[in-house]
């Protein structure tokens, strides 16, 4: 936490110093396909691991600043989805015959991300017009987590925010005049949040994190 501290503390005066500057430098739209990592919930009576689909997908937008020859600022909103395939019963205190059982289900987590990002281009492959890059992001993510099984004595939707951050790598390829492309990979992640059950009372602690490869569009104004 004391390192999300500081690169929060970074971006932020970060922030100032693009905001500052003459106006954006391009604009952008990507596309990505998104992995989420499996994970473990729990509550005070109900514990479960979940598995997602192999595919999600995000879709965002985003506005650059150039602050000098290494460093960008950017402000980008996501949506990001991927599909609950299964949970699997650690703990019930309520049924405790489901205990160690495995369920098919139908559920989400989809979120509308809002992050600010740094990032740092490295030069050295100039000559051949390829741009590689590293970044990282902080902000915040509106989730909409859902589980529905008919069959379990658990079925939740509910909507939070939590605290999100992002590491990125890739390159940037010139397409055409004012125009370039770009591939990346980015690790998504966010803080524990709590979801409700409404049948049963109960509030449900996880977590969010997802691996992506993106691909982009910049338009250099």
């Amino acid at each position: 936490m004391r390192l999300l501290s500081l690169l929060t503390a970074a971006l932020a005066a970060s922030v100032l110093t693009g905001t500052a500057h003459a106006g954006v430098d391009y604009l952008g739209l990507r596309g990505s396909l998104v992995q989420t990592e499996d994970g473990d919930t729990s509550s005070a009576s109900i514990d479960y691991s979940q598995t997602y689909e192999d595919v999600g997908f995000a879709a965002g937008a985003f506005i650059g600043w150039v602050l000098d020859e290494n460093f960008r600022l950017e402000l980008s909103a996501d949506y990001r989805s991927n599909n609950l395939d299964s949970i699997h019963i650690t703990r019930n205190d309520l049924d405790n015959s489901t205990e160690g059982n495995t369920y098919s289900v139908d559920g989400h987590a989809r979120a509308g991300t809002f992050m600010t990002n740094i990032f740092y281009d490295i030069h050295f492959l100039g000559d051949l017009g390829v741009l590689p890059w590293v970044g990282v992001g902080v902000g915040g993510a509106y989730i909409d987590y859902a589980v529905d099984e008919p069959t379990v004595v658990l079925s939740a939707q509910d909507n939070t925010w939590a605290f999100a951050y992002q590491l990125m790598a890739g390159v940037t390829i010139p397409l055409a005049d004012s125009l370039s492309g770009s591939i990346g990979y980015r690790y998504f992640r966010t803080t524990d949040f709590n979801f409700d059950d409404g049948g049963l009372g109960l509030s449900f602690e996880t977590d969010l994190v997802q691996q992506s490869i993106d691909i982009g569009l910049q338009f250099h104004l």
